[in-house]
């Protein structure tokens, strides 16, 4: 029996040559090629190693294309409404109306790609996919579009850690009545990135780097916090924006092995204290990388080898990141060997595709 179309709408590299991407931005295109519809990789720039919405695409695509689906893919800027036949399944991303900048605003777009095919197909079986941490500012946007969606009977994936799936009663969404949810955790191909931290600086002389933008729910004011209280040692900074007591290194590093290990020469600690993270994808390549990662449960991340971290309580912090200077290389290594096997056995991509694609096909 033949399988339905899968219409799958999420985020899409562009091209990787900057003439191309200049002249998309101005011109608002946001197809890399029509060809790139069948969800074929040599239609699609993908540029390694994956960005983690990038990755998300990329294997959920394989996936439905290994299990027999037809597949038709979507960005999710795109203004447009997927042509549904009557058994076709449709799968998105939701966008505020304003983009991702901040603040977000009150709706999600209605003219996205997303929106406009769950309004104008109730009758198909559609689901949301999503990040998804009990913030309101970070999901209150895309409650009327989930609303809408539960009530036409659809589905509703969210990805995010363990903290996020526990006391549902807390969530801002807590008033919907989905027919049905499901919650996942990212990903990560270890493969892509490989454990290049094999030593650790001195003790009294070891350094800090966080990687990341200073969105409100990455909570860098507790940054910047934790540097003025131990000036005396480095923090690096790697991502949109600047923290004050916070070296910029760059705005962006492709985190190839090399450019990996150039910065595990140099630094032993990552830094998060997110505040409301649905998860991080940064702390699964420290996981992988050999970096030990001191984090809050926020970050979507709460495993016994993960330092932990408070969101507010900046003395306990300051403690805790003082206290590892002066750790044995040894235990080190140990958490290090510990969040690679983490990483590499509890959030695998077929773990993560496997859950998607047999929710959806429920």
């Amino acid at each position: 029996m033949t399988k339905p179309t899968i219409h799958f709408a999420f985020t899409v590299p562009r091209s990787a040559y900057l003439p191309r991407r200049v002249f998309d931005r101005a011109l608002n295109l946001f197809q890399v090629t029509p060809l790139y519809r069948f969800g074929y990789d040599a239609f699609i720039p993908w540029q390694w190693p994956l960005r983690s919405t990038h990755a998300i695409a990329y294997h959920l695509l394989h996936t439905f294309r290994m299990r027999g689906y037809p597949v038709r893919f979507y960005t999710t800027y795109e203004h447009t409404v997927c042509p549904l036949k009557p058994n076709d399944i449709f799968i998105g991303m939701p966008l505020p109306a304003n983009g991702f900048d901040e603040p977000r605003s009150g709706s999600d777009d209605i003219t996205s790609v997303t929106s406009r095919t769950i309004r104008e197909y109730p009758q198909n079986k559609n689901f949301i996919i999503m990040p998804y941490a009990h913030d309101a500012t970070y999901v209150n946007w895309s409650k009327d579009i989930i609303r809408q969606n539960a009530l036409q009977g659809g589905g509703a994936i969210f990805i995010g850690g363990d903290i996020w799936q526990r006391n549902w009663e807390r969530s801002p969404l807590a008033d919907i009545l989905f027919p049905k949810k499901i919650h996942v955790i990212m990903g990560i191909d270890p493969l892509h990135h490989p454990r290049v931290k094999k030593h650790f600086n001195a003790k009294g002389k070891r350094k800090y780097l966080y990687m990341g933008h200073t969105a409100w729910y990455k909570n860098t004011r507790e940054l910047e916090r934790i540097a003025s209280e131990l000036p005396q040692f480095e923090w690096a900074h790697i991502g949109g924006g600047t923290i004050p007591g916070w070296k910029k290194l760059a705005e962006f590093i492709a985190l190839t092995p090399s450019a990996m290990t150039e910065l595990a020469r140099d630094y032993d600690f990552f830094v998060s204290t997110s505040s409301a993270d649905p998860q991080a994808t940064t702390i699964l390549e420290q996981m992988c990388a050999g970096l030990v990662v001191a984090c809050t449960p926020e970050t979507g991340y709460e495993y016994p080898s993960l330092v932990r971290l408070s969101v507010s309580e900046t003395e306990s912090n300051v403690n805790t990141l003082l206290g590892l200077q002066y750790v044995t290389e040894s235990d080190l290594l140990a958490l290090a060997e510990c969040n690679r096997e983490i990483a590499s056995h509890r959030h695998s991509w077929q773990q993560f595709c496997d859950s998607v694609a047999s929710f959806m096909e429920l």
